[in-house]
């Protein structure tokens, strides 16, 4: 195993982070926007507590993914920076319009008028912008992206990323925040002893799951259909995931029944750590299938060590940071429950 392919497996772990954690901050708006921000006062407040403390740290995941990308594989970076510089603009968009509008809503006070405007900024771009990184992503698994020459311009490329498979992941990312985000503020809820908030997540989190399930067969139909290549990376090596995916997706339902909370946030995550894992998995050794593979678009292999020696580095100092960041503000309410 060669740094490039260690490379790829930091930025799978990093990209699992943000698509589970970051996942599940962009839920919670999606479910004001799905709700027609029809949520009461109550619900708003249950969220904006619950993805206070974390949702801007979630984004280093992204970041870290795209420097990955910038550095140790330049070629695919570029290319990708040209094909879909659309959807990644409007993914930037919505980021950034995500946080200025959590921040007005939540701290800016001033008339009901412009608090609900802050809300519905803050629903869009919540919903908007897994749908665009979803979107993104169809596109490269779909192999059909073009790949830009020295004569191409960046005109040809401003619907070239839009594939059947490109709007159905765009949905289905929103749909999988969603579901997480459900999840997890059911176990949030149920922390803090609120039996309304609980059944009101708990209903939420078994229907999205129902609908996940579907979208998800439906998936696996829509690749065998567009794109051929992933298909047989499914069969020949990433069928393994696809069965953990089912398996934790059936577990995650059982455990919100039951109201097993923290064991259902287990199961949503390894679903969706293994829909990622068995799309990377699958799609190995391209990265823009089917012309680009990593060997041939990675820096000499000197950079590739120098930057997982970096990377392994500022994990030491990185990883306890984040951890105890989660620890300081989520066991808050550990602390609460065990108190009360």
């Amino acid at each position: 195993m060669g740094p490039d392919d260690l490379l790829l497996i930091v930025m799978l772990i990093a990209l699992t982070l943000y698509a589970v954690l970051g996942g599940a901050d962009f839920g919670a708006g999606i479910w004001e926007f799905t709700t027609a921000l029809q949520a009461t006062d109550r619900e708003r407040q249950h969220i904006y507590k619950a993805i206070g403390p974390v949702w801007e740290a979630n984004h280093v995941w992204l970041v870290f993914v795209l420097m990955i990308l910038m550095n140790g594989f330049p070629k695919a970076f570029a290319a990708l920076g040209l094909t879909l510089w659309l959807p990644l603009l409007l993914t930037l968009v919505g980021i950034i319009f995500r946080g200025g509008a959590y921040i007005f809503r939540s701290y800016g006070g001033g008339p009901k008028r412009e608090l609900l405007l802050w809300e519905a900024i803050f629903a869009v771009a919540s919903t908007g912008t897994p749908l665009f990184l979803g979107a993104a992503a169809g596109a490269i698994a779909s192999g059909k992206l073009k790949i830009p020459t020295e004569n191409s311009l960046p005109s040809e490329f401003v619907i070239g990323w839009i594939s059947p498979l490109a709007v159905f992941t765009g949905f289905y990312s929103i749909g999988m925040c969603a579901y997480l985000a459900a999840v997890f503020l059911t176990r949030e809820a149920h922390v803090i002893g609120d039996e309304h908030l609980t059944t009101i997540w708990r209903q939420r989190s078994l229907s999205t799951g129902l609908w996940m399930g579907v979208l998800s067969f439906g998936g696996l139909v829509m690749v065998a259909i567009e794109a051929p290549h992933l298909a047989e990376g499914f069969v020949t090596r990433g069928w393994p995931l696809v069965i953990i995916s089912l398996v934790c997706g059936i577990g995650s339902l059982i455990e919100v029944w039951r109201l097993n909370c923290s064991r259902a946030v287990i199961a949503a995550s390894g679903a969706v750590t293994a829909v990622i894992w068995g799309w990377g998995i699958s799609q190995y050794p391209a990265i823009i299938p089917p012309s680009i593979t990593a060997a041939q678009a990675k820096s000499p292999d000197g950079v590739l060590w120098m930057m997982l020696i970096v990377i392994l580095t500022g994990g030491v100092f990185l990883l306890p940071a984040l951890g105890y960041l989660f620890m300081l503000f989520k066991g808050e309410q550990l602390d609460r429950k065990v108190a009360s």
